[in-house]
């Protein structure tokens, strides 16, 4: 699948107590870099709604100054939904320094009634995506949840 890629540069606004990049901010641009790659591959803005984000994990603490970019790329197809695995990448060092998992639904854009957006996965080998599509998958496998 296609890695999108979305670019930051973290500014003293953006940190916490620890002057590192504050956990909501590295957040919020992680779903806004899910959905810009969401958006691209379905194709109509309109007619994506968040659902979830699933475990977004920091791995290594973001510095003022530092240049940072989200690659998202598409994992899972459900029937109405849509799940991007997000990296929070150095663009000096290349150190992955977090990752997450944002799910989107598709919607009629006016109604926002659920349609099936006819999206497909394609084929791959590679080992890395491989692990994403199974990580992404294991978020809907509890029976308790409904499946979208």
């Amino acid at each position: 699948m296609k890695t999108y890629k979305a670019t930051h540069m973290v500014k003293m606004e953006d940190l916490n107590h620890h002057q590192s990049l504050y956990a909501g901010r590295g957040i919020e641009w992680m779903v806004e870099a899910a959905f810009i790659a969401a958006a691209l591959e379905h194709g109509e803005r309109h007619g994506l709604l968040y659902r979830n984000t699933h475990q977004f994990s920091f791995n290594k603490s973001v510095e003022p100054g530092e240049i940072i970019s989200y690659c998202s790329m598409l994992v899972r197809t459900g029937t109405t939904s849509l799940t991007m695995r997000v990296a929070l990448i150095s663009e000096v060092t290349g150190e992955l320094c977090a990752e997450g998992y944002v799910t989107f639904v598709t919607v009629k854009p006016h109604t926002h009634e659920k349609i099936e957006h006819g999206i497909k996965l394609d084929e791959t080998h590679d080992q890395n995506e491989l692990a994403w599509r199974s990580k992404a998958q294991s978020f809907f496998h509890n029976p308790e949840k409904p499946k979208f």
